[in-house]
């Protein structure tokens, strides 16, 4: 049976959708080249439609995963959205194993870009990432590790931000939260350029090279920004005043969880201190030029995404800001 040039995982969620449409639209990659895949058979006359092959891969599943990885020369390996950590790794396990198994040529993985280019990193979920990257590295199999920026889009999550928010809540630290920034990316972008180095290859980006025994591509936006300037955003964008105001870190979790409009429970404020410590730690400071070589232009910052979305929908919201659409814990680039 002849080779498949590449398999997606997670287009059914934003970040794999916008890297589908791209690849067929922006590339011109050929239909025929692609193979979308979903957990469900019911996806399949959705990804059809665009002429593009379909076939189940189910991270839960082992035999599914070697059935979708055959004959495959690049496999985008999206990370699941499950969002305990131990079941989460796990399942990676599984599509290594499986990419292995199938004799996959190369293996892409979308990352997150917490520690930069180390494993330094305190933050929960980046933990899974560090360990899946390991996996990766004593597989035999040959990959690059797309670390990605955190998404600008997700700005809600961070700032515990709603339309109707009047101040915004967040934990006193040390060093102080002013003093931590992310360089974040906007979702769209970074589908752009993950579309882009898929489709050209990486051999046509000498400027990039992957760097450390895990193949690390950093993607992360022009200038590291903090969450203090993500609220000046919001009130240029939306022509408001909302303040910002401080408290002790029990203080901010117990506040936090006794009126939350998105009904989130206690734990996820819990793991949000972590967050913001890793933040304030400089976890997510560093800046890297292969985003905007891959772009071909300079990537948005985090306040000009914040600003332009509020201006486009001054009700904005973000989905995994609501425990009953997100669930108990931050998960920004699980394909969503």
């Amino acid at each position: 049976m002849p080779s498949t040039r590449f398999l997606l995982t997670g287009v059914t969620g934003g970040l794999g959708a916008k890297i589908l449409d791209d690849m067929l639209d922006k590339h011109h990659v050929p239909a025929s080249d692609i193979i979308a895949t979903s957990r469900s058979e019911n996806n399949r006359s959705r990804f059809e439609a665009k002429g593009v092959q379909f076939r189940v891969a189910n991270y839960e599943r082992l035999d599914t995963l070697v059935e979708a990885f055959k004959n495959i020369e690049n496999l985008l390996f999206m990370s699941s959205s499950e969002r305990d950590n131990p079941k989460r790794n796990r399942e990676h396990e599984n599509v290594i194993e499986a990419a292995k198994q199938a004799k996959v040529k190369k293996v892409w993985y979308v990352s997150l870009a917490f520690g930069g280019f180390g494993d330094t990193s305190k933050i929960g979920f980046q933990q899974a990432h560090y360990e899946t990257e390991d996996k990766l590295k004593n597989s035999g199999l040959v990959f690059i590790a797309l670390r990605a920026g955190v998404y600008a889009d997700a700005f809600p999550l961070f700032l515990n931000w709603y339309s109707s928010t009047k101040s915004v809540l967040l934990p006193e630290m040390t060093p102080p939260v002013a003093e931590g920034k992310i360089a974040f990316a906007s979702r769209d972008e970074l589908g752009e350029a993950t579309a882009t180095l898929l489709a050209k290859g990486h051999d046509a980006f000498p400027a990039i090279k992957p760097r450390t025994e895990k193949n690390i591509i950093l993607l992360t936006g022009p200038k590291a920004e903090s969450r203090l300037e993500l609220v000046s955003a919001i009130n240029r964008g939306r022509n408001t005043n909302i303040a910002v105001k401080y408290l002790e870190p029990t203080d901010w979790v117990e506040e936090c969880t006794k009126d939350d409009e998105g009904g989130k429970p206690r734990a996820w404020f819990e793991a949000r201190v972590v967050f913001t410590q890793g933040v304030c730690d400089g976890d997510a400071e560093l800046v890297d030029p292969a985003f905007e070589t891959l772009l071909g232009r300079r990537p948005e910052t985090g306040t000009e995404t914040v600003e332009r979305l509020v201006k486009e929908d001054s009700g904005y919201t973000w989905h995994q800001n609501h425990a009953r659409q997100g669930g108990a814990e931050l998960s920004i680039l699980s394909g969503s």
